[in-house]
């Protein structure tokens, strides 16, 4: 990853400025986070020039890594690692002071579940060129290798496209080129095809998988077949009725914040869908028409007297937002020189 030419006086007076400039947004919960926050959470985002931001509060905003002019596809963080996926996999072991390329065969798609840090399985998987289409790391991305472990006759290559795990330790990839899922119950278990029952997709759909604790879902990102999920580890799939959620659009993103069957999608130009009674309604208080969503990332804190919050930031072509009732409502965090058009967050 190449940094952007700015001469160094100056990007360090621009990373001072914006630094000042972060957003200082008064709490809804009328809670000093600065003082009773046992457990903060810690939010990336990036824009469309590959500019890498911070916030642990959502509220102030710090640079990370300057705008180098190649859009992100996505963030995870493993260990003390942070990932960056652009054209490549790149690796930072000093919190973003800088990268270096770790994987270079990344097999690319327009949804941000291509790579994925399970600590259950201390490994890192991402989609890949090689082999069956996955590799994996377990040393927090640093270096990488092919994943050999598939169940006997297995057919030779799936272009796998997503992955997602459960609170139960169980992994799972998904195929959105043949529709067919695998399952990897712990780190030394082979991938092994799951046996699917009532998902019947319809031609030219592209579904990328998500998940919480207890629950699996497909979304199709082209907006055609719908969004489906199961509660028995992928074998038996129900459809959420579509309600509001408008086909012809891309569906970008997914998220469930708060458990079971509650979930959220991300749309191109018309802002965000939830589920409410089994069916998608408009969540768009607060976003502002025209409003494309291209990431959501649920974070939590745990204050001192063991509360446990929930926010929900989605990074758009107008701004970051975040929820603080679960997708229902939005208020923008971004402002002055940390506005823009935001395409990853994590």
């Amino acid at each position: 990853m190449r940094k952007g030419f700015l001469p160094s006086v100056l990007f360090g007076a621009f990373v001072s400025l914006a630094a000042l400039q972060g957003c200082k947004k008064e709490s809804a919960l009328g809670i000093d986070n600065d003082k009773v926050v046992k457990t903060p959470y810690s939010l990336y985002a990036a824009n469309s020039e590959g500019w890498l931001i911070n916030t642990t509060d959502g509220e102030n905003f710090n640079s990370v890594f300057p705008p180098d002019g190649y859009p992100p596809s996505q963030i995870v963080t493993s260990g003390n690692n942070l990932l960056f996926l652009k054209e490549n996999l790149h690796m930072s072991a000093n919190n973003g002071k800088n990268f270096n390329p770790v994987f270079t065969n990344v097999r690319k798609f327009p949804w941000q579940t291509m790579i994925y840090d399970f600590p259950s399985h201390q490994r890192i998987y991402i989609t890949s060129n090689t082999g069956k289409g996955v590799s994996y790391s377990t040393d927090n991305g640093k270096t990488w290798q092919e994943d050999l472990a598939w169940e006997a006759n297995v057919p030779p290559a799936y272009q796998i496209g997503s992955f997602s795990g459960l609170g139960n330790g169980k992994l799972f990839a998904y195929s959105n080129t043949s529709n067919v899922m695998f399952r990897k119950d712990n780190s030394a278990a082979n991938w092994t095809p799951v046996t699917m029952e009532g998902l019947f997709p319809v031609d030219g759909t592209e579904y990328f998988l998500t998940s919480n604790s207890t629950t699996l879902f497909l979304t199709d990102y082209r907006g055609k077949g719908g969004v489906w999920y199961s509660e028995d580890e992928g074998f038996h799939w129900k459809r959420f009725k579509q309600g509001g959620l408008p086909g012809g659009h891309h569906w970008n993103c997914a998220a469930s914040p708060a458990g079971g069957q509650s979930f959220l999608v991300g749309t191109d130009s018309l802002g965000v869908y939830r589920v409410n009674n089994g069916g998608f309604v408009s969540a768009n208080v607060g976003l502002e028409l025209n409003t494309t969503v291209y990431s959501m990332a649920v974070k939590r804190n745990i204050y001192k007297n063991d509360v446990i919050r929930n926010y929900v930031f989605i990074a758009t072509n107008i701004g970051i937002f975040r929820s603080e009732d679960n997708g229902q409502t939005w208020d923008k965090m971004s402002f002055s020189s940390f506005d823009g058009d935001y395409r990853a967050a994590y």
